[in-house]
């Protein structure tokens, strides 16, 4: 009996990490990209572009990024299509005293999303078409609006729908089937 249940365990694990196929070389590969193009330079006339795997960004996201801007996600995938359009999966651990206000039904969820990114000035933003959070599909519309019915006594208000800068060096992001592009 203890047999079967190792074995079954080690199944799980083992289908688990196929799954979430990362690799730190990868992530390392985008890592030292981001790193250099950070440094001021002289102004290029021309934008250059660098492409990397849907596989890469991935394993960027989960192994590095995620570990020193936001701990609170757990797992990341994202799906890259033609035109710009992402879907995705993002799981989201809001544990500590931080987040002790928070609902407790609300600290261990599951987001999957559809929609597409938008580039201009150096400022990105992401518009969603499809949010499923925890299995129950959502209006983003209304979502945004009860998000900024929530932030009462804030100075600025904020939007799902926001833009936002892109990293240091970057000047605009596109993407096609499994493959993103960074410009520079």
């Amino acid at each position: 009996m203890k047999l079967k249940i190792a074995a079954c365990l080690f199944l799980i694990v083992a289908t688990a990490l196929s799954a979430a196929d990362f690799s730190m070389e990868k992530a390392i590969k985008i890592e030292q990209f981001l790193k250099r193009i950070a440094v001021r330079r002289q102004p290029s006339l021309f934008l250059k572009k660098v492409t990397f795997s849907e596989n890469e960004l991935n394993s960027y996201l989960n192994l590095l990024y995620t570990k020193k801007y936001a701990p609170e996600i757990t797992f990341i995938d994202l799906r890259l299509h033609d035109k710009d359009e992402v879907s995705g999966t993002v799981k989201v651990k809001l544990s500590g005293e931080k987040y002790s206000a928070v609902p407790q039904f609300l600290r261990d969820i599951e987001v999957s999303f559809q929609g597409k990114f938008e580039c201009s000035n150096y400022h990105m933003r992401y518009l969603f078409r499809e949010l499923v959070i925890n299995g129950s599909r959502y209006s983003p519309e209304i979502l945004d609006e009860a998000y900024g019915v929530a932030q009462l006594n804030a100075k600025t208000k904020k939007s799902i729908f926001d833009w936002f800068s892109l990293l240091p060096g970057l000047k605009k992001v596109q993407c096609s089937e499994k493959t993103i592009y960074f410009y520079y």
